[in-house]
């Protein structure tokens, strides 16, 4: 089998982002320029921000025709997709563009680069803005089967991963069920159309934990058994374990707090914060990193209230989102908003409600983990 190196096969090159301060560059834009969270899909199609001609002759930004696959390799690396239009992209991703078709097939890279995400979060460790240069990528090596071999690779993975996707959109309607009860039963919490009485975010909770690193330098404060709980981990509406694990000597010399089981765990500090508010429940006691704050509510909401509340506010929290070094949340002004408080037996209701229908995610995330353990394996054998 030949190996050869993605800068044999492919030309690559990043993107730019053109001068925000001329607006000509920007206003009434028509040249689609894409960034990290719109890589959402294998197919990249949609936008959220376009550039001018002037924009992209007067900056380091390059088009890219449709076919390009793209690469993160800036904050959150290893995100891959292909271009289904022609577009630009920001600084943060890469294009490659593969020289020979007859010699390197387009979604047999695809998958390729999926499989090198593990890899490349684990080289870019240490570095201090978290990303992986140009000859790094050129750098990496890509075992070049036979055409129609790549291609039945690929028909085998296609499959595997569309099963994959139907699950996650199984999951994804069942919370918006959930979501849509939510307003039915207590209505629209920004505008409190049912009038229900309101308190300080802070006051409908006897505690809200922050959270914290523990020290790198003691290793072994990374051996212990407490779940210690990281946006990576906030992939389901329940937590009930976590990636990494700490020592009690851990929780001792870091600020980070043991919290109770069936707290609201809440993101306030991540990329991911342009597009989804990350919330969970957790049904044992965790601990939580600094990207992290927990909420235990006091008699007078529910955990499952509080913490679809929190998604039915989400896109008013997202627009408040600023981007300094990382994208957060203004927790202060955030703790300070009001919340409904309807009944709790009202409440309650809910609650019985997210339960059941929780049974009904936990079987196809059962499936989902069982598929992509499949999809993870097949990848191993691969591409190594």
């Amino acid at each position: 089998m030949e190996v050869k190196t993605l800068g044999e096969l492919c030309n690559i090159v990043s993107g730019g982002t053109p001068s925000r301060s001329k607006a000509e560059f920007w206003h009434e834009g028509t040249i689609p320029w894409i960034k990290i969270g719109n890589i959402k899909e294998k197919y990249v199609n949609e936008a959220d921000e376009y550039i001018t001609q002037a924009g992209l002759d007067g900056s380091s930004a390059k088009m890219f025709a449709r076919g390009t696959v793209l690469y993160t390799i800036f904050a959150t690396l290893g995100e891959v997709g292909i271009l289904d239009i022609d577009a630009c992209t920001n600084q943060a991703i890469a294009g490659l563009t593969i020289k020979d078709t007859n010699q390197l097939n387009t979604d047999y890279l695809y998958y390729y680069l999926r499989s090198k995400k593990k890899y490349v979060n684990k080289i870019s460790r240490g570095v201090a803005q978290n990303n992986i240069n140009m000859s790094m990528l050129r750098s990496f090596e890509l075992p070049l089967l036979e055409i129609s071999k790549q291609e039945e690779i690929v028909a085998i993975l296609d499959k595997v991963f569309a099963i994959i996707n139907d699950r996650q959109h199984e999951l994804q309607k069942l919370d918006e069920l959930i979501k849509a009860r939510f307003i039915e039963m207590f209505g629209d919490p920004l505008s409190n159309s049912k009038r229900w009485p309101c308190m300080k975010i802070t006051d409908a909770c006897r505690a809200i934990f922050g959270g914290g690193t523990p020290a790198k330098s003691h290793p072994e404060y990374f051996t212990g058994t407490i779940p210690w709980v990281s946006p990576k981990d906030m992939k389901s509406s329940v937590i009930s374990d976590s990636i990494d694990h700490i020592t009690e000597e851990a929780i001792a010399h870091s600020t980070t707090n043991l919290v109770p089981a069936y707290s609201v765990l809440m993101v306030i500090r991540s990329g991911i914060l342009k597009h989804t508010l990350p919330v969970a429940i957790n049904s044992i006691p965790v601990t939580i990193n600094q990207d992290m704050k927990a909420f235990v509510p006091n008699n007078v909401i529910t955990p499952e209230f509080l913490m679809y509340f929190f998604k039915a506010i989400e896109p008013d929290v997202l627009a408040g989102v600023r981007s300094v070094t990382a994208d957060n949340i203004d927790f202060k002004t955030f703790q300070k908003r009001i919340i409904i408080v309807p009944p709790i037996e009202l409440q309650k209701q809910f609650t019985a409600f997210v339960t059941q229908t929780d049974k009904s995610k936990v079987a196809v995330q059962k499936a989902l983990d069982e598929t992509q353990v499949l999809f993870e394996s097949l990848m191993q054998k691969y591409f190594g």
